[in-house]
């Protein structure tokens, strides 16, 4: 075993100083791996626990998100009288909408329930405050569709109320927004004010845009029936012809029938 070792060590090459030296600065002791962690452990479970609280965070506040949306919708179909068919017609329940816009904010429900309360208010003769609400959803809504349906009641409101400037400006808002559920009305509308004004040939305009640009819309007929009419001049009242004498008969035939007439 000692030869072994003696002539292990004989093979084995003699090291210079310098090698000699770097071994010696050789240091033992931790990884540096090892030693980033001994030095910053704590940091790494505080920004471990902070990474947890923050998903659980997101976890329970979309869980509650989904809950409000889901309950606030619950009780726009109550207020609609969706979730209760069977109980007699009593219109839209006013109390729950209010309940919504008070208890449910952020909710997609919300803007809905607006778009309601309003058109309620302007049909229970509050129509200030119900033309503020309805702008209001016209300018802020994030569904579209809800914007176009303010403007469009708005629209319809004013035209009926002969504020024609008003509903004009509100028709054009609602053609310029493009395909949409209301735009054969708008184009109809529009025709129908310019009609009003004299306007023949920019009627006709809108009238034959209906065809054009909305070819499924049920008003077609309507736009039709008007470019038909479209300058004929309206019938005027004719009064009656006066009832004709026949020979024989006088004044005494009016007052008593019969006397005058032939014998039969």
């Amino acid at each position: 075993m000692a030869r072994k070792h003696d002539k292990l060590m004989k093979d084995m090459p003699e090291l210079t100083p310098e090698e000699m030296k770097a071994i010696g600065e050789i240091e033992l002791g931790p990884s540096r791996h090892e030693q980033f962690l001994n030095a910053h452990y704590k940091k790494l479970i505080v920004a471990t626990l902070a990474v947890m609280l923050l998903a659980a965070a997101v976890i329970i506040y979309s869980t509650y998100r989904m809950r409000q949306e889901a309950e606030a919708s619950g009780i726009l179909l109550q207020a609609l009288g969706v979730a209760n068919p069977s109980l007699p017609e009593k219109g839209i329940d006013r109390a729950k909408l209010e309940t919504i816009i008070h208890d449910y904010p952020g909710t997609q429900a919300v803007e809905t329930a607006e778009l309601l309360r309003g058109m309620q208010l302007v049909e229970g003769g509050e129509e200030k405050e119900g033309i503020e609400v309805l702008q209001k959803v016209a300018l802020k809504a994030d569904e579209p569709f809800l914007r176009l349906r303010a403007q469009a009641y708005m629209a319809g409101h004013h035209m009926r109320a002969g504020d024609n400037e008003k509903a004009s400006e509100l028709w054009q808002a609602v053609n310029r927004a493009g395909d949409s559920p209301y735009r054969a009305l708008a184009l109809l509308s529009l025709g129908d004010l310019a009609q009003k004004a004299g306007d023949e040939a920019e009627a006709r305009s809108y009238y034959t845009q209906i065809a054009e640009q909305c070819p499924a819309s049920p008003l077609q007929g309507a736009a039709q029936q008007r470019l038909l009419i479209l300058g004929v001049d309206a019938p005027e009242p004719v009064p009656p012809p006066e009832p004709q004498q026949k020979d024989g008969q006088g004044k005494n035939d009016l007052l008593f029938p019969g006397i005058g007439s032939p014998l039969n």
